[in-house]
């Protein structure tokens, strides 16, 4: 599975120690330079590829800046230029945008669900991990998804 991931997924997955997990799980994780430019000084590991838009690509995303941020319009733009999988959004304009465009998209807890899927997270990592991302580093989910998130965790 190749994903091309934005900002707020590597912020978030690096709060919780699981960008090494989730390499166990996909074959291939890009970012394009602009995501890199958003993370600041915040450093990736060794196999997550960073990308160069192409001018065409680097273009669309220039003319399209407005309620999308750079990072989420350049990682669209790259999933579309890779033929990614996924392209890993949070933001729901985002992914809707993304999906507009024919892609398929996933988010942080799909991330999550996917490494428990693949036994690499228990159920009860998974929702520890939820709780604090929601509690004490500003990830919104809505309490009706907290609902649906903890039975696919716990009811089979």
């Amino acid at each position: 599975m190749n994903i091309v991931l934005n900002t707020s997924p590597i912020i978030f997955l690096g709060k919780t120690q699981c960008l090494d997990v989730l390499a166990q799980c996909v074959d291939q994780i890009s970012v394009p330079q602009q995501v890199l430019d958003e993370l600041g000084d915040e450093s990736l590991p060794d196999f997550v590829q960073i990308k160069t838009l192409s001018v065409a690509s680097s273009a669309y995303v220039q003319g399209a800046l407005g309620r999308l941020h750079e990072g989420e319009l350049a990682a669209i733009a790259l999933a579309q230029e890779l033929s990614a999988d996924f392209v890993v959004l949070d933001d729901l304009l985002a992914r809707k945008k993304a999906q507009h465009l024919g892609l398929k998209v996933i988010g942080t807890v799909g991330l999550l669900l996917l490494m428990n899927k693949r036994h690499r997270l228990t159920a009860e990592q998974v929702w520890q991990y939820l709780t604090d991302l929601t509690q004490e580093h500003g990830m919104y989910l809505s309490p009706a998804l907290m609902v649906t998130i903890k039975q696919k965790l716990f009811m089979p």
